[in-house]
C-alpha cells in the first residue's frame, strides 16, 4: 500500500521573535520568556506576551464597532477555502501608495462568498524596517466593490488595510477597516510571502485564529496550499 502524498504548505506568516517585528504606534511587544525548565521542572514551558494584532493576525468586527462579533464568534468557515490572489504590485513603488478598484477588476468575476481575497503589494519585503510602516492601502472604492461582490475574508501583506491614510477632510483613518467590519468582512493584515501563490495556481488557505473568548483579534498561523 502507497504512502499518502504529503501536502505542500506556504507559509503565510512573519514568525514571532523577540525582535525584527514590526508594530503599530501603542501596540504591545511580543515577548518570549522561559518559566520553566526541562532541568529543574522535568519540563520546558514559556510565557509568552503579545497584542491582540501582533504579527500576522485576523481582525474581528468588535475591533472597531463595540457590541460586534468578536473573535470568538466569526464563522470560521469562511477561513479556510479557496482563495484569489490578486498581484497589486505594478503601480505601488512609491510609499503610501494606493490599491484601486482599477488593481483588482481583472478578476473580479473570480470574487464571491466563497473565496479569500489577498491582496499581493510585496510590501512584507520591508518587515522590520521602518519602510513599512509607509505602506500602501485599499481605496474605499475598492473595497465597496469587493464588499459588493459578498467577499467574506480581505487579507493583504501589509501593516494595516488603511495604511496611515487620511480621508481628506474627515481625519479619518479607519474607513476601510469600519466599510469592511461594519458588513462583516473580516480582515487579515501582516501577511508575508503571497509572491509565492502568483504561479498561476489554484490555492486554498487556512487562516484560523485562536479561540480567544471575546476578543477583538487574534495572531494566526496563516498557509496556504495548491489545489
Amino acid at each position: 500500500m502507497s504512502s499518502p502524498t504529503r501536502k505542500r504548505v506556504i507559509d503565510l506568516s512573519h514568525p514571532l521573535a523577540q525582535t525584527g517585528l514590526s508594530y503599530c504606534a501603542g501596540h504591545p511587544t511580543f515577548t518570549s520568556e522561559p518559566v520553566l525548565s526541562l532541568a529543574r521542572d522535568g519540563s520546558n514551558v514559556s510565557r509568552l506576551t503579545l497584542g491582540s494584532h501582533t504579527g500576522t493576525h485576523l481582525d474581528a468586527p468588535v475591533h472597531f464597532f463595540e457590541g460586534a462579533a468578536t473573535i470568538s464568534d466569526v464563522d470560521l468557515s469562511s477561513l479556510v477555502g479557496p482563495a484569489v490572489v490578486v498581484d497589486v504590485r505594478k503601480d505601488l513603488k512609491e510609499f503610501h501608495g494606493t490599491i484601486t478598484w482599477g488593481d483588482i477588476a481583472s478578476r473580479a468575476g473570480e470574487l464571491n462568498s466563497e473565496v479569500a481575497l489577498l491582496l499581493c503589494t510585496g510590501w512584507s519585503q520591508y518587515w522590520g524596517k521602518e519602510e513599512y510602516m509607509k505602506s500602501p492601502h485599499l481605496s474605499q472604492e475598492a473595497a465597496q466593490r469587493i464588499l459588493e461582490r459578498g467577499v467574506r475574508v480581505v487579507g493583504i501583506d501589509v501593516f494595516s488595510i488603511d495604511g496611515d491614510h487620511v480621508v481628506e477632510g474627515s481625519g479619518e483613518t479607519h474607513a476601510v477597516h469600519r466599510l469592511l467590519l461594519g458588513n462583516g468582512v473580516l480582515i487579515v493584515e501582516n501577511l508575508t510571502n503571497v509572491e509565492a501563490l502568483l504561479d498561476g495556481s489554484a490555492y486554498s488557505v487556512s487562516l484560523l485564529p485562536l479561540n480567544l473568548g471575546g476578543c477583538d483579534g487574534s495572531p494566526i498561523r496563516a498557509v496556504a496550499w495548491r489545489v
